[in-house]
């Protein structure tokens, strides 16, 4: 039979351990900003990049009742993200305040913006793992500041609890957050070519055709 002040022991212990999980209701993450650089081919191209506040400041909050409050502070990354996406890319990265007043020493300007981010918990998906989506969207710009098209760009990460020990919430969905941004600079890397509008614009910068 266990004793009673055995029982109060046990009892400690086990409330200690659930006011650490408690704890872990919710979740303020900021993805972490050390991006690789591609190694990949350059485009012999100087190109200019316009990184909005509302990118560069972006975070996602969502109200999951029970499970908490989540905020997933993406901005603070992007800048780095993109910086050393395109520094692998091309010659020579310019940050652009304005792409449509035009910059004559780029072949044109790139705009990232962030559209959507979703994510799930394991709470959720009756899973070990948190999932991040962040769907993005490309806006290219000649020199002289016409738009030229646009395209979407899907990201997705996923983490695994069990990866992170007793209390997995805060690093867990920081590492799904983190892998989503980096499969969105693979999928850039290697999808880049294929997009029509990017072909024109190529081809014109490259090969002297029309766009």
């Amino acid at each position: 039979m266990v004793s009673y002040g055995k029982l109060l022991k046990i009892t400690g212990v086990w409330m200690g351990i659930l006011s650490m999980l408690g704890g872990c209701a919710g979740a303020t993450v900021a993805v972490p900003t050390n991006f690789p650089v591609p190694l990949v081919q350059k485009f012999p191209l100087d190109i200019g990049v316009h990184l909005s506040s509302e990118l560069t400041d972006f975070a996602y909050e969502q109200d999951l009742g029970q499970s908490g409050e989540f905020r997933i502070e993406l901005g603070a990354a992007q800048e780095s993200m993109f910086q050393n996406l395109f520094t692998g890319m091309f010659d020579k990265v310019v940050l652009v305040e304005d792409p449509k007043e035009g910059v004559e020493d780029v072949a044109g300007v790139i705009v990232p913006e962030i559209v959507e981010l979703q994510f799930s918990t394991p709470a959720q998906t009756r899973s070990d793992y948190f999932e991040v989506w962040i769907r993005y969207k490309f806006e290219l710009f000649s020199r002289d500041g016409q738009l030229l098209g646009d395209w979407p760009l899907m990201a997705y990460g996923k983490a695994n609890t069990q990866n992170y020990g007793l209390s997995p919430t805060q690093p867990t969905l920081r590492a799904a957050a983190l892998a989503a941004c980096r499969d969105a600079m693979a999928f850039f890397t290697v999808n880049f070519r294929s997009i029509p509008t990017v072909q024109r614009w190529l081809a014109a910068e490259l090969l002297g055709g029309s766009i």
